[in-house]
This record gives C-alpha cells, sequence and structure tokens, in this order.
C-alpha cells in the first residue's frame, strides 16, 4: 500500500544505490545510481537526488534500516 511506513521500507530494503554525491559522478550514472531515493520519491527530479539522499540516509539510521550504497561494478560482480 503506497505511502504507508512499510511501503516505504520496502523500497528502501529492496533498492542499493550507487556511489553517489558528486555532479561528475551522478552524470557518469545519468542519477541512476540513486536508486532508493528514486523508488522512495518517484515523482522529485532526478537533479534533487544529490539533496535528499543525506536526508534519507539519517532517517535510515536513525530508525535502523538499513541504507546500502556500494560501488557499481561491486554490484556487477555480484550479480554476475
Amino acid at each position: 500500500k503506497p505511502k504507508t511506513g512499510s511501503f516505504y521500507v520496502r523500497q528502501i530494503v529492496g533498492s542499493v544505490n550507487y556511489d553517489a554525491g558528486s555532479d561528475p559522478v551522478d552524470f557518469s550514472h545519468g542519477w541512476l545510481n540513486y536508486q532508493i531515493e528514486h523508488h522512495v520519491w518517484p515523482d522529485l527530479s532526478m537533479l534533487q537526488y544529490q539533496r535528499g539522499a543525506p536526508r534519507l540516509k539519517a532517517i535510515c539510521e536513525k530508525h535502523g534500516v538499513p541504507y546500502v550504497q556500494q560501488n557499481v561494478f561491486w554490484r556487477l560482480k555480484k550479480t554476475v
């Protein structure tokens, strides 16, 4: 059910971010490195993910929800 606590937890736990936080890195990934933010805030502009990520990460830490961010090549290795 959208907009419930369990909905947001499932979006966060079921997604993984790649390295992010700087304009060149984000541009090189096409802002696809913010998968968690994309699933939590699907209507948010991709250009706003960089600002929202630290806030969402802090909320996750406060409530003990795992916020996973890994290198794209590490994730690819795990997939293959």
